[in-house]
């Protein structure tokens, strides 16, 4: 009775967020009856606490007593990477997710730890696939999304200074070039390298694009749609110069040249909401409400959240 009464304090000082009296309760009850789901509360609240030194013994004497406990080779493989240890904590995490039952809702908390841990062990690529795994399942958690999307970035730079330190006098490096000045605000300066890398190779559609889109941002479309139709001759299809090229006939009032542009840049976009978005708005002023609608739905399942494609649909069901 008195080990039933410590244990039911000890959950109760922890319901309450006592955190340290619940981890005094624990360890007298573990005195007189240990046992693996003490040793793992005890972990949990020292985990809590931040404790993550104090944790991890207490997590390893439960997988002592119970090899199987699941939950405590995750919470050690997290502690174990809040103290730096990433080596320890991949081996962990991995064995938590061979053991994890299928579909419990821990695995998402495993695929996140294990992707965080596989980036700061220099692995991006395979850290995100266990990232995007998280995101596969609930695309809405936030921590996951925020370290996909720093890592890709990181990602992104490293191989854009990785062309850049290996070439820099050449139509790649005045590329990477421009994007770093775009980057800090130099819309000039990126023009430039943009210009000097589309100097340097003139099949290269990338800086073509850019100076397009940038002359777009500056409010000069016919400028912007000459260079873009020049790209098109290029790569007809290609989505991105179609998309940046619709928009500019937009801004020309050109809706009918618009239409077929962004019709392309929406057939390609896998992921991004924007060009079937244009291209309801673009539907929407030639009076085809019908086929406005269908984009603006195609524009919702790309991109649950958009304020702009949920305004297009309210608009068109007036």
């Amino acid at each position: 009775m008195a080990n039933g009464q410590t244990l039911s304090s000890a959950r109760q000082a922890e319901l309450a967020g006592d955190f340290p009296a619940a981890e005094k309760a624990y360890e007298e009850e573990l005195k007189s009856r240990p046992s693996a789901d003490t040793w793992q509360r005890l972990g949990l609240i020292r985990h809590l606490q931040s404790r993550f030194s104090a944790a991890i013994p207490a997590f390893r004497e439960a997988l002592r007593l119970n090899p199987s406990l699941w939950t405590s080779r995750l919470f050690l493989g997290m502690c174990l990477y809040r103290l730096n240890n990433f080596q320890e904590a991949r081996l962990e995490l991995e064995r938590a997710g061979r053991e994890v039952p299928s579909g419990d809702p821990g695995r998402d908390e495993i695929d996140y730890w294990l992707g965080a841990t596989l980036i700061a062990l220099k692995q991006p690529l395979a850290g995100l696939a266990s990232v995007e795994r998280v995101l596969a399942r609930r695309n809405s958690r936030l921590d996951a999304l925020e370290l996909a999307v720093k890592a890709y970035a990181d990602l992104g730079s490293n191989l854009w200074n990785g062309v850049a330190e290996r070439s820099f006098e050449s139509a790649a490096g005045y590329e990477v070039h421009g994007h770093a000045l775009e980057a800090e605000g130099n819309v000039e300066g990126a023009l430039e390298a943009y210009r000097h890398s589309k100097a340097l190779d003139p099949r290269r559609t990338g800086p073509g694009i850019a100076i397009g889109r940038l002359l777009l941002s500056q409010g000069k479309p016919a400028e912007a749609r000459a260079v873009l139709d020049s790209e098109r001759q290029r790569a007809p299809s290609d989505p991105m110069a179609c998309y940046y090229a619709g928009l500019a006939a937009i801004q020309l009032g050109e809706m009918v040249e618009a239409a077929p542009l962004l019709e392309t840049a929406d057939r390609w976009a896998k992921h991004d909401p924007e060009p079937a978005i244009a291209l309801a708005q673009v539907y929407l002023a030639l009076g085809k409400r019908d086929e406005a609608a269908a984009a603006a739905r195609r524009a919702q399942s790309l991109a649950p959240e958009s304020s702009a494609a949920r305004d297009l649909l309210q608009l068109l069901q007036r």
